[in-house]
């Protein structure tokens, strides 16, 4: 479609187009402003996503662009799929194909796939997980003579993400930058991992946009720039303002030539600092592209006047932000109650009292809900809930007593105090990881059976055996010798710090603590949670049964 027509967008009639029908003026306006940058601020509930689908259908619809000349970036796989889903629904249930939408990752993966050459690898490259990123570190750690208990392959793993989520290879590290890893000698294990990925014709997540980066910024690969330039004609993203810097570069160069971009964030809810993410992305949105539109969705469908007007007179203090004020056209709703409490118990009193007098006004339970910012929080509540015999549910995660990480924790007070709980013995041998697979499991219950013992003791006395491999046996001896310690100072040591010291001793938080996940940082705020509640209690016998009844 030639520029005279793709600029009559703004002004067609939604009986042309009438997935328009509905749209608020900010919300059509960022649909049909096709050309040029576009930086949408959405605040929450404001239609971001109905923006973002209803603008790729007038891109086809309106023929101003095919779908292989469209790139759209999510965070996540599902998103990418329900777009899909979203915007073949607006044209009436026409498939598109050739599609170019998925996360980051997916797509810079498959760019790489037809230029692998070009950076040393060739097309049927493997992208390695977790387990074999772990194991390779390891292998090259070990070689150099690296401490790899107090430098885990984990640690040199986000080390090297961090680096590569800031698009910096091997040779951009300056030393200072490695001096206090590994002895000073994180950069080199950089390289060395590199040049052993390259020589497996592999890559681990961080290389696919640092590889594809590296090749469309080379000189010496205009052509393959060009060829991405003339293709990605549009480039639509979401959730800008958890870009990362590889990220931000990957999208610039793609960019670069038509400068029909359009991302959609909002700077006030950047989230992923802890993974690299930079808001400053989209604070420099307008300098990046000079002549960029900014539209910001302000209208929110979900939430009354009152709630809204408290919102943003507390993000108003927030700094590094561009700014926006979300209100709504519905009723303004009940004033907001705001209390001031003394600590967690006594919020979770008053809040079981709120409800024992809702429910004898007749209001039903399942009518109301009780909103926590973090998991662990919701450990007073449930406490107090149990103790007045208000009956409750969960929703979206587990009971707090019932998370992995604190049926750990507990299984290991469970087998200080109880060295005769097998269950607990075998929730927590090889947790962490101890190298305790199934048929050392198997020896240990032999022996169990054999001399009608526990499985504590049962592994007590293989240790002194030789049927166990060398290394297995001095960790089985190592963390036997750490539970006969932990009991013998259960008398001496108040319940809550005997419980942060089996925990920290155990290597059961550094595991969490060295995990990449989105849930670790979750866990580890459970685990908190969890020793200050033994806090409570004069023994680990008594919190014990507090958790069992």
């Amino acid at each position: 479609m030639n520029t005279s027509a793709r600029s009559e967008n703004s002004s067609v009639s939604n009986a042309a187009f009438p997935y328009l029908d509905g749209l608020n003026p900010p919300q059509r306006e960022a649909v049909t402003a096709l050309d040029g940058a576009l930086l949408v601020l959405a605040g929450a509930g404001t239609g971001k996503t109905r923006v973002l689908t209803t603008r790729l259908a007038h891109l086809l619809a309106t023929r101003t662009a095919g779908p292989h000349q469209i790139m759209a970036v999510t965070f996540t796989n599902k998103a990418a799929q329900e777009m899909k889903h979203r915007v073949s629904a607006l044209l009436d249930g026409r498939p598109v194909e050739g599609w170019w939408i998925g996360t980051f990752h997916s797509l810079a993966a498959r760019m790489l796939r037809r230029c692998a050459e070009r950076i040393g690898l060739t097309s049927n490259f493997t992208i390695i997980d977790t387990d074999d990123q772990m194991r390779l570190l390891k292998q090259i750690a070990e070689a150099e003579g690296v401490d790899t208990k107090k430098y885990t392959p984990r640690i040199l793993a986000g080390v090297i993400d961090r680096w590569k989520n800031s698009a910096l290879k091997p040779e951009n590290i300056g030393e200072e930058e490695g001096s206090r890893i590994a002895g000073g000698r994180m950069p080199k294990l950089y390289r060395l991992y590199q040049d052993r990925l390259k020589n497996l014709n592999a890559c681990d997540f961080g290389d696919l946009l640092l590889h594809m980066i590296t090749v469309l910024k080379d000189p010496a690969n205009r052509d393959l720039l060009d060829l991405y330039h003339d293709q990605f004609r549009y480039l639509l993203v979401d959730e800008y303002q958890d870009t990362n810097t590889a990220q931000y570069l990957w999208l610039r160069l793609l960019a670069q030539k038509h400068g029909n971009i359009c991302c959609v964030g909002d700077d006030d809810q950047s989230i992923y600092g802890w993974r690299g993410a930079d808001i400053g992305n989209i604070l420099r949105f307008e300098k990046d592209f000079p002549n960029a539109k900014i539209v910001r969705l302000e209208q929110n469908y979900r939430s009354t006047p009152e709630i809204l007007n408290a919102a943003n007179a507390l993000i108003a203090h927030n700094a590094g932000r561009m700014g926006k004020n979300l209100w709504s056209a519905s009723d303004a709703g009940e004033k907001i109650n705001l209390r001031q409490v003394w600590d967690g118990r006594q919020e979770a009193r008053e809040i079981g009292e709120d409800i024992e007098n809702l429910w004898r006004q007749k209001h039903r339970l399942n009518e109301i809900a009780v909103l926590v910012r973090a998991g662990f929080q919701t450990r007073e509540f449930e406490e107090r809930f149990m103790t007045i015999g208000l009956p409750y549910r969960v929703i979206g995660g587990p009971r707090f007593y019932e998370r992995r990480e604190i049926r750990d924790a507990v299984a290991y007070l469970r087998l200080t105090v109880q060295a005769a709980d097998d269950l607990a013995f075998e929730r927590i041998v090889n947790t962490p990881k101890r190298g305790v697979g199934p048929a050392a499991l198997a020896d240990l219950h032999d022996r169990a059976r054999r001399d009608g013992v526990p499985l504590f003791e049962a592994c007590l006395r293989l240790c002194e055996t030789d049927a166990l491999r060398p290394k297995l046996r001095s960790t089985l001896f190592d963390l036997t010798q750490s539970f006969l310690r932990w009991r013998g100072q259960a008398a001496e040591i108040p319940p809550a710090e005997l419980a942060e010291i089996i925990l920290e001793e155990s290597g059961y938080v550094d595991m969490w603590k060295q995990d990449k996940s989105v849930e670790a940082p979750g866990r580890l705020e459970n685990l908190k949670e969890f020793v200050a509640a033994i806090g409570e209690f004069e023994t680990l016998g008594g919190f014990l049964e507090h958790v069992a009844l």
